[in-house]
């Protein structure tokens, strides 16, 4: 059995909005190139060897159904389920009775690395704090840790940006 590393939400979403492709699409950079997991994941990502891009495009793309999922109000234990199965990451109680995730293949301890990540961030937040950008042209996924919980953008660039976009649509409805 292998150990399944823990990822932080941040390296989630740093992998879910640079392979995924909704993200790229929606921010029209489909042919730019793409960094190595290294880039993406920093230290985490040696723990992950072997990882080819189409392979990395398509678990990035999984996790993306998830913040999706939570964006439209949908079934986000469905789309977790999902993303787990097909690594099957069991349980395991470590000698300072934590909990340690094993999975049967190296090959899939990225996955499950995904998958529990986003299992202990709805567990302890809750799916209403997962969603993706409302911003123009952006579609990145995002982890709420706001103590209001009412994010709604990506980043302070995507919330400027629309902000300025509406305060222009408003002024020129008014001319």
């Amino acid at each position: 059995m292998v150990t399944v590393p823990r990822v932080e939400m941040a390296d989630v979403l740093e992998l879910v909005n640079t392979y995924g492709r909704v993200p790229r699409a929606t921010a029209q950079d489909q042919g730019e190139g793409y960094p190595a997991l290294s880039a993406v994941m920093a230290d985490n990502a040696e723990r992950f060897p072997g990882t080819e891009l189409e392979h990395l495009q398509a678990l990035a793309d999984e996790a993306y159904q998830v913040f999706a999922a939570a964006h439209e109000g949908g079934d986000v234990a469905d789309r977790v389920n999902a993303l787990l199965a097909p690594a099957s990451p069991t349980p395991t109680c470590t000698p300072e009775c934590g909990i340690e995730w094993e999975v049967a293949d190296a090959a899939d301890a990225l996955r499950a690395a995904l998958g529990v990540a986003l299992l202990d961030f709805l567990h302890t937040r809750g799916a209403e704090r997962l969603g993706t950008c409302k911003g123009i042209r952006c579609a990145d996924a995002f982890a709420d840790l706001s103590p209001s919980g009412r994010k709604l953008f990506c980043s302070s660039g995507c919330l400027n940006r629309h902000k300025v976009a509406e305060h222009r649509r408003r002024a020129k409805a008014s001319a």
